[in-house]
């Protein structure tokens, strides 16, 4: 996914697809209100704690991949 393009609601909805589960499934697991969860998801940026939880409930590690991408950002602020 391009750097410019990333947004987390999308990358979490990929891993939800992968692993074959719903996003009503993952909002009651991190304690949220479905509808509220499905508004977050459509957002560019998330809270940094939710992100941690919904990591930890999915097994997937967000916070690194949200890592990387400004890493790739920071690579690509240097050489301009």
């Amino acid at each position: 996914m391009e750097t410019e393009e990333y947004s987390i609601g999308t990358s979490i909805k990929v891993v939800l697809a992968e692993q074959e589960r719903s996003e009503a499934w993952l909002a009651r697991k991190v304690h949220c209100d479905p509808g509220n969860f499905n508004r977050m998801l459509k957002k560019r940026s998330i809270d940094t704690d939710l992100l941690r939880r919904i990591s930890l409930v999915m097994g997937y590690n967000f916070v690194s991949e949200f890592a990387h991408v400004v890493e790739k950002q920071l690579q690509e602020q240097r050489e301009e």
